[in-house]
């Protein structure tokens, strides 16, 4: 699945720009790039979001390791979300729901903002879960720091994402314990 068959909701752009210190060079780059910011449509091609994401990735994680970059940008990613209309109803919803209900609902989750993304979630032993990725068009790392941040957001402590595997081709597998 190629990125621009993955459709992104307007509401992922919101959080990636709540990531970094919007300003008129930035705009321009970000218009120039396919999303302009100050007349958003309701959704994007997977193409655009990449484009704005490696954007955003130069301007606030510049310096950084890039799979450290990835990381903290899908953690930020998630609490600029969790800023949004949508993201305040699904923060308050998961933290009802917990963490394993959340690990549950992991995909659920994802294509909120995304379609179509194929995301499973298997439980291993309690608080141990893999999550397979499959068709998802952004890097790994960002999507590792996503879940480590929902995790955290669900009420659970000390959350770890590690990269078990990972094709290059949108296809890997995390594993996730707290």
């Amino acid at each position: 699945m190629s990125p621009a068959e993955v459709v992104i909701q307007n509401t992922l752009f919101e959080s990636l720009l709540r990531c970094v210190r919007l300003d008129s060079s930035l705009r321009e780059r970000l218009a120039a790039a396919g999303y302009d910011p100050d007349r958003p449509r309701a959704s994007y091609p997977a193409s655009v979001f990449l484009r704005c994401q490696n954007l955003v990735l130069a301007y606030a994680y510049a310096g950084r390791p890039p799979q450290e970059a990835l990381r903290q940008m899908g953690r930020d990613l998630v609490r600029g979300f969790f800023e949004t209309l949508v993201g305040k109803v699904v923060n308050v919803a998961l933290k009802v729901a917990g963490p394993e209900r959340a690990m549950k609902r992991v995909g659920l989750s994802f294509r909120a903002v995304m379609e179509p993304v194929e995301i499973q979630s298997t439980e291993l032993a309690p608080k141990d879960w893999r999550v397979t990725f499959q068709g998802y068009p952004f890097p790994a790392e960002a999507a590792a720091g996503c879940c480590e941040e929902a995790l955290r957001q669900s009420g659970a402590e000390s959350p770890t994402v590690v990269l078990e595997s990972d094709t290059g081709t949108g296809r890997f597998e995390l594993r996730i314990r707290w």
